[in-house]
């Protein structure tokens, strides 16, 4: 059952490349929310594999929804160009091989109606293998491990770091359009672009809602950006967002907030160490030098630990976690 929303205009931006074998169950479950959205913007990032004319054949003829044609930049700057059609008060970035609990936005709506001045509501979500895998192995699962009002994002992100369960992932969010055109908070054009750019949208927000509902279910396939062998460019990426979280604790200001954007790059790094010694990448001369001057800058116990000792690292982090929550509650 569709229920009417005359409250809050609510846009769905969605990137496409190369997913033609899951978009339309993607896009559908978008469509089929019990909240229909406001519109829904569909990004085709230059697609090759007949993504974009299966849009224009299935959702062409949509009142609500716009269809944008693109030369590939990647999935940053897909976002950042369905951000520019944007004319909800609220945007929704959905990746185009996942699928949406039809309660999502439903669900946000409920909260907004107690709390018209929420900037950012955050959700839990879960997984699932779109094949059986050949090797066991667990499935990702984001659980918020609370349902909670912050007075400001600053507050939320120091809680939710310390619980834990502070994701970038940008499809955790409905955030206020706003947010993005008056503090020129955009994409960068790299991989893990989620990596830098949640975090400063938290430090530029107000109140946030956060939910232990679970909205989301992730895809987990062969040859997503997850999923393929990591490389050099996933290790620049990182890079790059270690550098603008940089910026953003140098000018954090409080000591808090200073030592949860610490933590945020320290995890950045330990991604590189991961990256280096599982996948077996030898890094470019330049690169490197570069890596090495960050780990120098951003001296750690957890990244000491991760290099040498993974198995205490991880047991310190547990313990870390299980004491901030009783900080934290």
């Amino acid at each position: 059952m569709t229920i009417t929303n005359d409250l809050v205009k609510i846009s769905v931006v969605i990137p496409v490349y190369n997913v033609k074998k899951y978009v339309q169950e993607a896009v559908d479950s978008i469509l089929a929310q019990t909240i229909t959205p406001y519109e829904v913007i569909i990004i085709d990032d230059g697609s090759t594999d007949g993504s974009g004319e299966l849009l224009d054949e299935l959702y062409g003829h949509l009142d609500n929804v716009k269809i944008v044609h693109t030369t590939n930049h990647g999935l940053g700057e897909a976002r950042n160009e369905g951000s520019r059609h944007v004319t909800g008060e609220f945007t929704y970035y959905f990746d185009s091989d996942d699928v949406a609990v039809p309660t999502l936005l439903e669900t946000f709506l409920n909260t907004y109606r107690s709390h018209p001045d929420l900037d950012i509501f955050c959700f839990s979500a879960d997984s699932f293998f779109d094949t059986t895998p050949t090797v066991q192995q667990p499935l990702p699962f984001y659980n918020r491990k609370m349902d909670r009002i912050f007075p400001d994002a600053i507050s939320a992100f120091n809680t939710l770091s310390g619980y834990g369960s502070f994701y970038p992932n940008a499809w955790m969010y409905v955030f206020r359009s706003n947010l993005i055109t008056e503090n020129n908070i955009w994409f960068k054009p790299i991989i893990h672009e989620d990596e830098e750019f949640t975090p400063r949208l938290f430090f530029k927000a107000g109140k946030i809602a956060v939910s232990r509902a679970i909205l989301f279910k992730r895809r987990v396939r062969a040859g997503s950006i997850m999923q393929t062998n990591r490389g050099e460019r996933n290790v620049v990426g990182y890079i790059a967002g270690i550098k603008a979280l940089e910026q953003l604790r140098d000018n954090a200001g409080d000591a808090k907030n200073r030592k949860h954007l610490g933590d945020r790059i320290s995890i950045n790094i330990i991604s590189i160490l991961n990256i280096v010694k599982n996948d077996k990448v030898t890094l470019s001369a330049d690169v490197a030098k570069q890596f090495h001057e960050l780990k120098r800058r951003n001296k750690s116990l957890a990244v000491t630990l991760a290099d040498t000792c993974p198995r205490l690292y991880r047991l310190t982090a547990f313990v870390k976690r299980r004491i901030n929550r009783i900080i934290y509650a």
